[in-house]
């Protein structure tokens, strides 16, 4: 499973990408974090060289889940994944959720990256209004890769077609690592019977 999660501030991004981790075991990565490291003295922005070491060690593996929000760096899980799953969720939804969340931050009910200072209040509406602005032009990029890349409106509806397309695949695994197992225990099995015939 390579799934690329991409959507505005507060459309449900890192939401989706923890269901879907939580449901089939798959390690999820913010791509913010990527970019930035996090430290007990704030955030220290990764040289390109360290955050793109970082990136290609990620999409490398086998399964792995990558969100964010659309950025100029970090594409090229586009090529690699197998779904890139655009956010596209209502401008009005998407506002309530980044006051929700900054109020909650505030009161101490939500852990956070950045001080949810007023300044910070204003850059995530001022995010919010930019997707918008950018979307049509995101689109077009995602268009070249053809029917990998899902749009939905809403994060629940991303998560059932996931559910949905992903669960008999990751099931058809499953089964196929059973078999080889059971034949290798047959196979020593047979060894040991084998050798105590001698």
């Amino acid at each position: 499973m390579k799934i690329d999660i991409i959507g505005s501030v507060a459309s449900g991004k890192t939401t989706l990408a923890k269901r879907i981790s939580k449901k089939y075991g798959v390690p999820y990565y913010e791509k913010d974090n990527i970019v930035w490291k996090r430290t007990a003295n704030g955030d220290v922005k990764r040289s390109p060289e360290e955050r793109d070491i970082y990136f290609y060690d990620i999409i490398k593996e086998n399964d792995w889940i990558v969100e964010g929000s659309p950025r100029k760096v970090l594409k090229e899980s586009f090529d690699c994944c197998d779904n890139v799953i655009v956010l596209d969720e209502y401008t009005i939804i998407r506002l309530a959720r980044v006051f929700k969340r900054w109020i909650r931050q505030r009161r101490g009910r939500e852990s956070y990256n950045s001080r949810p200072t007023w300044d910070f209040l204003w850059l995530n509406i001022k995010w919010v209004f930019e997707f918008n602005r950018m979307k049509k032009g995101l689109l077009q990029e995602l268009s070249h890769y053809g029917e990998k890349v899902k749009i939905f409106k809403h994060s629940k509806d991303a998560y059932a077609f996931v559910m949905e397309n992903y669960l008999q695949a990751w099931f058809n695994r499953e089964s196929y690592y059973e078999l080889v197992k059971e034949m290798l225990l047959q196979a020593e099995v047979y060894v040991c019977e084998r050798n105590n015939g001698k």
